[in-house]
C-alpha cells in the first residue's frame, strides 16, 4: 500500500488511558496518511455529568448504544479507506459488521492476550484483519475460526521514552510496575540491593519503607529509566503466553539497561546480551546483577545496542508499516 489512506481510529484519547492507538496513529500520519480519531470512552452528554447514583436504570446499556452509533456517524461522515480498533471492548459485533457493509476494511487489534482472551474473541470473528500482542495466541484464534490473524508485537512512544544526558544515578536496580504477589516474591529476595520499585500497590507490601516510591508515568518514567543503572522487568503473565510486556520496548527507547525475565518472543526481538539481559530463575538474576553492577562499561554498551536496535525494529513506525503489510 503505498497511496495515502483515509484511517479511523477508535481508540482511549484522555490522560491515564492506554496510548497504543494514538501512537499507531501518529505513525500512520508520519507515513503520509490521514486519521481521525473516535474515542470510546465518550459518555452522553447528560450522563457526563450526573453521578452514577442518580442516573436512570439501564443508563450502561444507554451508554454503550450511544458509542456505538456515534462511531457510525464518523464513519459516515470520514468514508475511511481502513477503520483500525484498538481493543474496543464497548463496540458491538453488529457496529462491526455495519462498518464493513460501508466498503471501508476493518481492523482490531487486541493488546492483552494471553491473559484477557476471553473478550477478544467476543469481536475479533467479524473484524477483517485482526492482531495480537502475543505470538502463541495466534493458533488459538485460527481454531476459534479466526482466519486473518497476525502477531503484532507492542512497542514504544520516542517521543515519551527516549535517552537523557547523564545524570546521576537514583539506585543500582528499580523495578517500574504495578504490584502482584509473584512481582513482590521476586523483589523481596533482592532487598539486600540497592533498590527501588515505583508502582501502584507497593505500598502493602512486604519490603523496606525505604525501597517504595509512588506510581510513575509518562515522562518521569522515562527519566527512572535513564537514571538507573540496571532496569528490572518481572512479566505477570504467570506463565501464560509468549508475549513482552511494555518494558521490553520502553526501556530500550529510553537508553536504559534491561535486565528482564525471559520470555520465548525475545528470541525474535532482541539479540540477548548485546541488545538486553535475561534471568531465568533468581539465582541466575542475583547472578547477573552482580556481573552487571560490576562491568559497567558493558552495561552500558548493551544499553546503547538496545537503543540503536529498538529505533531501527521495535518503533511504532515500524509496526505500522508491518501492519500495512499484512493488509497488502
Amino acid at each position: 500500500m503505498t497511496k495515502s489512506l483515509n484511517f479511523v481510529i477508535a481508540t482511549p484519547t484522555k490522560i491515564g488511558r492506554t496510548k497504543v492507538g494514538l501512537n499507531l496513529g501518529q505513525a500512520f500520519s508520519a507515513l503520509g496518511h490521514q486519521v481521525t480519531y473516535f474515542d470510546y470512552d465518550i459518555k452522553p452528554p447528560l450522563e457526563r455529568y450526573l453521578p452514577r447514583a442518580l442516573r436512570a436504570k439501564g443508563w450502561q446499556q444507554r451508554q454503550e448504544q450511544y458509542i456505538n452509533d456515534q462511531l457510525i456517524n464518523v464513519i459516515k461522515q470520514q468514508k475511511p479507506d481502513l477503520f483500525l480498533c484498538v481493543k474496543g471492548v464497548q463496540l458491538f459485533p453488529e457496529t462491526i459488521q455495519q462498518i464493513n457493509a460501508l466498503g471501508v476494511t476493518t481492523i482490531g487489534y487486541w493488546i492483552d492476550d494471553p491473559l484477557d482472551h476471553k473478550r477478544s474473541i467476543i469481536n475479533a470473528p467479524f473484524y477483517h484483519y485482526y492482531f495480537t500482542n502475543d505470538a502463541s495466541s495466534v493458533a488459538l484464534y485460527k481454531t476459534e475460526g479466526v482466519t486473518r490473524i497476525q502477531h503484532l508485537p507492542s512497542a514504544a512512544d520516542t517521543h515519551t521514552f527516549y535517552p537523557l544526558p547523564h545524570s546521576t544515578s537514583l539506585a543500582d536496580i528499580i523495578f517500574v510496575g504495578t504490584h502482584s504477589p509473584y512481582r513482590e516474591s521476586i523483589v523481596q529476595q533482592l532487598q539486600d540491593f540497592d533498590l527501588r520499585v515505583y508502582g501502584p500497590g507497593w505500598h502493602k507490601a512486604q519490603l523496606r519503607k525505604s525501597c517504595v516510591y509512588p506510581e510513575a508515568f509518562g515522562k518521569k518514567t522515562n527519566e527512572i529509566f535513564n537514571q538507573t543503572k540496571i532496569n528490572l522487568n518481572i512479566h505477570n503473565w504467570f506463565g501464560q503466553g509468549s508475549a513482552m510486556n511494555l518494558r521490553l520496548f520502553e526501556v530500550p527507547a529510553a537508553g536504559g539497561f534491561l535486565l528482564t525475565d525471559w520470555v520465548a518472543e525475545i528470541d525474535d526481538a532482541y539479540t540477548e546480551d548485546k541488545h538486553i539481559a535475561c534471568w531465568r530463575n533468581v539465582e541466575e538474576l542475583r547472578t547477573k546483577i552482580n556481573y552487571f553492577l560490576a562491568h559497567e562499561e558493558e552495561r552500558q554498551l548493551i544499553a546503547k545496542q538496545g537503543n540503536q536496535y529498538f529505533l531501527q525494529h521495535h518503533s511504532y513506525i515500524a509496526r505500522a508499516q508491518l501492519m500495512l503489510s499484512y493488509l497488502s
